[in-house]
């Protein structure tokens, strides 16, 4: 064999060698023959990112009366985080309800329509046995009193129909000045103290859930048409100006592939981004970390359910 063929073979072998770490076995407990993608350089790292992080706002303009909750404290959904002075609104609602119990007058329009009905039916049986006994105004005066009271029991049953609604809105406006967890998580920020006013829509707090976390990472554009849906992956934390040897970073957490970005990045057109979703129920991650990460090609490993961090 000639100088230049060995080593043309030579190059051919290293780069073998090379595809086969990048793009080559699976991780523990995976088959061997599993392809995965591994994005490991520095510029290839995943990020961290919250899923639910919101800014919890009053629905109500008011003052704020307490605050239950403070930074890092822990909120199930629908827990209260705080409360505007409901004094008035508590007025309301007792009014409104004390506007639905009166029943009056409706009791009052259907007694007159009971009077009235059977002062017809009176005219009626005299009209039959003496066609004189009754003249024809009354019989027509008698037959619009029955309308008109007819009318006004309608008109009481619609009126009791509005006086229930304006109950239930005045129901819902004083739970409008309970400020409460749109779902479970820790509080990360809090902008505002008992005393302060604030503006209906006005961000009280803000919480994020700790338990579900996301991985964005950008993969080259070669390997876009391999990467689904559903496919495992596994991600290992990357903490800035370490060596490698904390804890952390000898986890490896699994997720899938939950958002494959249909746009090439504009810069280079070298990459697609993509967005895992992943457990995080003891915590240990944290928005802003970056990470290495393992994607599984192979349909019996995206099949296969996801394990907790290890």
């Amino acid at each position: 064999m000639s100088p230049l063929k060995t080593a043309a073979s030579v190059a051919l072998s290293a780069l073998a060698t090379l595809s086969v770490a990048s793009f080559g076995q699976g991780g523990a407990g995976q088959s061997p023959s599993a392809a995965t993608l591994v994005l490991d350089s520095h510029d290839q790292l995943a990020t961290i990112d919250w899923i639910e992080k919101s800014d919890v706002a009053a629905l109500r303009e008011g003052v704020i009366e307490k605050m239950e909750i403070t930074y890092g404290d822990s909120v199930q959904e629908g827990a209260v985080i705080g409360a505007i002075h409901k004094e008035i609104a508590e007025l309301t609602v007792a009014k409104a309800k004390l506007t639905a119990e009166n029943e009056g007058p409706a009791m009052k329009a259907k007694a007159a329509m009971e009077v009235a009905a059977s002062v017809v039916a009176r005219n009626r049986r005299l009209i039959k046995y003496r066609p004189d006994s009754v003249s024809q105004e009354e019989m027509t005066k008698a037959e619009g009193e029955a309308k008109v009271a007819e009318a006004q029991l309608r008109e009481a049953m619609e009126q009791d129909a509005i006086n229930e609604a304006e109950l239930a809105l005045a129901v819902q406006m004083l739970k409008e000045h309970t400020i409460a967890a749109p779902f479970a998580g820790i509080v990360i920020k809090r902008y505002k103290e008992p005393g302060e006013s604030v503006r209906a829509n006005e961000a009280v707090v803000q919480i994020g859930n700790l338990s579900r976390l996301s991985a964005t990472a950008f993969v080259p554009i070669d390997y876009y048409s391999r990467i689904k849906v559903g496919q495992v992956v596994e991600i290992q934390p990357r903490l800035e100006g370490s060596r490698g040897d904390q804890p952390i970073e000898r986890k490896t957490f699994r997720g899938v592939v939950k958002f494959i970005d249909p746009n090439v990045q504009a810069v280079g057109e070298s990459a697609v981004r993509i967005r895992a979703e992943f457990e995080n129920s003891s915590f240990e991650l944290r928005p802003g970390i970056k990470a290495a990460m393992t994607i599984y090609l192979g349909d019996d490993v995206a099949a296969r359910p996801t394990a907790p961090a290890r």
